[in-house]
């Protein structure tokens, strides 16, 4: 069985074109020892219809172009991890919060610790895409800044203070990963002391990986990643959930995950 492979474009991998690349081939050499005829890594930017008959499209590309024309194959009932209708949730950030805030926490609208102000459309491709406000007048003074810059869909949500803690997991396997942003990830969470250094707030992993779970669920994603914030209570809220994170502190591991999801996705259609 024949598999392709779909680059994204470096525009929507600001400061992580090589880190994407690398868990895209990472995966492409698993299923390729796996068994499986595997093509070239395809750029989404460039022309795809020399590709070929293909079983399954593994793809990382998230412009509109690229969704359109994978969603044609889709149709057609053969597997694209991630599916283009969870990439363009992903995209929709507005309505991906709005969907997601019935099932699991996400940041209030109103807060007492300043504001976020983020496109609402599409992923961040400059630092100016995502800012801090720390009051609801300069949230909504920035707000108007981004749509005079064409950006029509913004979303403003009030910051959640506590500790950040970045995710990483595979929809249908064991795999599971968290990291506070810049630890190397080999002490537990919540110790008393890492390095002399003050510890975080203690939480409860399992809860953070079902939180995380059923969001992705809700959003249909198969390879998926984000942030949450865990307060000083313990609770996790989740901030911010994306397709196809880079996996870099644990790209082997979630290769073999990947690899794995994609051979069920591909089960799945064979046994229709």
């Amino acid at each position: 069985m024949r598999i392709a492979f779909i680059a994204r474009a470096a525009r929507f991998s600001p400061n992580s074109v090589g880190k994407d690349m690398a868990i895209l081939a990472a995966t492409r050499r698993q299923l390729q020892a796996m068994g499986y005829d595997c093509a070239d890594i395809v750029a989404e930017d460039r022309p795809t219809a020399n590709i070929g008959e293909t079983d399954a499209y593994v793809s990382m590309g998230r412009s509109q172009d690229t969704l359109n024309w994978l969603g044609g194959y889709e149709r057609q009932g053969i597997p694209v991890v991630n599916s283009t209708a969870s990439v363009m949730l992903c995209n929709q950030r507005m309505l991906l919060t709005r969907v997601l805030e019935d099932e699991v926490a996400v940041p209030p609208h109103i807060g007492g610790n300043g504001y976020w102000v983020k496109r609402g459309y599409g992923s961040a491709e400059t630092a100016d895409d995502v800012r801090y406000a720390k009051d609801r007048r300069e949230a909504e003074r920035m707000a108007a800044e981004l749509r005079e810059r064409g950006i029509v869909e913004v979303e403003v949500r009030a910051h959640v203070p506590g500790d950040v803690v970045k995710f990483y997991a595979v929809r249908g396997t064991d795999f599971f990963r968290c990291y506070y942003p810049g630890d190397d990830g080999d002490w537990k969470f919540g110790s008393e002391r890492h390095n002399g250094k003050p510890c975080h707030y203690a939480f409860d992993e399992d809860a953070l990986r079902r939180m995380t779970a059923r969001a992705a669920d809700v959003a249909n994603l198969d390879i998926y990643g984000g942030d949450c914030v865990i307060r000083s209570d313990g609770q996790p809220v989740l901030v911010d959930l994306n397709d196809w994170p880079s996996f870099a502190r644990c790209r082997d591991e979630a290769a073999m995950a990947i690899a794995q999801r994609v051979e069920q996705r591909m089960s799945e259609k064979t046994t229709v």
